[in-house]
């Protein structure tokens, strides 16, 4: 008799485990395979007649009981249960040990380069020992393949286990954010947006200090406490995100490919990788942090300001201007006998965005373009003509008004012959002057020997 409550005990305590009740709900841990089959720990309603249906009504004693969900990041003295909470943030498996990480060091060296070596590293150890401090959002870019970019982001999901997910364009835009609202980490692979919401979303939430509403299809908001860190990995390089002239919230690292740099391709790296973990967390435990707390999302950022994020300050004026140069142009072929045009910034705005020359400008970036890239000074406020190449195209011919009066730029038709336009001067590219993988330092050249040995 003994021995059989002692069985029905056990199994009533088996049955159990997967469940929890918070408040007055019932939730079932489980692992959920994604699109790319790989498994995430998630909380599943069910009911409790589910439960009992499927354990009996004995096995609802054995359920633990919570009062209310809580998101406490902690990767040294991680606690499940805080005040009679459950905390949704999960404990990490790894455990810090003393030993080598050299394929770790040549990983991040490669990616990052010498000069931003110690920016990553206190990135990592700020995720490791103070996960709830704002950072960064980084952003790894190559139009090559075989430059391991993706692989860090693989890497950082074995680092922080449950804690990261991988997402794709679509996930970040859709309104049912819960997949991801309350991770660490949220890397976006294969990254290319153009909708001035997603960055101005991204940009809100990367510095986000109180809680924001998480979503799930067929349930009410919640409140969350968002955490999360982005990385954004893209071959759409220069173009990935819509970042803004002035923007430093960026880390832009454009990323060379292996074999440019005179090494073999390592197929088992993020099996090496995933084994140096435990000795890359006990070095970050014991490591004191380069950079001083200068900012809300920790770094000065002179610290990661980088020429690849200069250049899509000046690439994002340069499409704005191709776009202006190209919509004068069609105004031009419209009106043949005009010799001259001209066009208030907000003509311009209308213009760009009717005729589909542009997805998103603002008045800021039209101006910039105008004045700097274009060199056009700005009329004071008197009358003009607007000839319009939309409405021309829709079937009005007739100029929209004759008798504006702002302030305006004119554009001549000498300037917009094919020759003319050939000669445009564009934004001079520095990526090409991006030292060499040898040029880095003779510390990396033994750690390529080794790495090679």
């Amino acid at each position: 008799m003994n021995k059989t409550s002692d069985k029905t005990l056990k199994d009533l305590k088996t049955s159990a485990e997967p469940y929890i009740r918070v408040a007055d709900q019932y939730f079932k841990i489980t692992k959920r395979p994604d699109k790319n089959n790989k498994l995430h720990r998630v909380l599943s309603k069910r009911s409790k007649t589910t439960i009992t249906d499927d354990h009996g009504t004995k096995v609802l004693a054995f359920i633990p009981k919570y009062e209310d969900f809580v998101i406490v990041p902690a990767h040294i003295g991680y606690k499940q249960v805080i005040h009679g909470h459950y905390n949704k943030y999960h404990e990490i498996s790894h455990l810090p040990k003393n030993g080598k990480f050299e394929t770790v060091r040549f990983f991040l060296l490669h990616l990052f380069g010498e000069s931003h070596l110690e920016f990553i590293l206190d990135y990592f150890q700020l995720l490791y020992t103070q996960p709830t401090q704002s950072l960064p959002v980084i952003l790894l870019e190559s139009e090559q393949k075989n430059t391991g970019k993706s692989t860090f982001g693989f890497f950082m999901e074995k680092v922080f286990q449950f804690n990261s997910i991988s997402l794709g364009n679509s996930d970040l835009t859709n309104q049912f954010n819960s997949v991801w609202i309350d991770k660490l980490l949220i890397v976006v692979d294969e990254a290319s947006f153009e909708e001035k919401s997603v960055m101005d979303m991204v940009k809100r939430l990367s510095t986000e200090k109180s809680s924001t509403l998480s979503q799930s299809k067929g349930q009410d908001k919640v409140n969350v406490d968002f955490i999360g860190k982005f990385i954004f990995i893209s071959n759409n390089e220069g173009k990935a995100l819509p970042i803004e002239r002035g923007e430093k919230r960026f880390a832009v690292f454009k990323v060379a490919t292996f074999a440019s740099k005179g090494m073999k391709d390592n197929p088992d790296i993020l099996d090496d990788l995933q084994a140096e973990i435990p000795a890359f967390l006990h070095y970050l435990k014991g490591r004191k942090l380069t950079h001083e707390n200068k900012s809300r999302m920790y770094f000065d950022t002179d610290v990661y300001f980088t020429d690849q994020l200069k250049l899509y300050f000046e690439g994002n004026n340069g499409y704005v201007t191709k776009a202006i140069q190209a919509m004068v142009r069609d105004t031009f072929e419209m009106f043949p006998e005009q010799t001259s045009l001209s066009f208030s910034i907000t003509n311009i705005l209308g213009e760009l965005l009717k005729g589909s020359y542009v997805n998103f400008t603002d008045r800021l970036k039209v101006k910039d373009s105008l004045e700097r890239d274009l060199g056009i000074c700005q009329q004071k406020k008197s009358r003009y003509t607007f000839f319009s190449v939309s409405s021309a195209e829709a079937g009005n011919t007739t100029p929209a008004n004759n008798n504006q009066n702002n302030a305006h730029y004119t554009f001549k038709r000498e300037d917009y012959k094919p020759d003319s336009l050939n000669s445009t001067k564009q934004p001079v590219s520095k990526v090409e002057q991006m030292p060499a993988f040898g040029d880095f330092g003779t510390g990396l050249e033994q750690l390529l020997e080794q790495t090679r040995n």
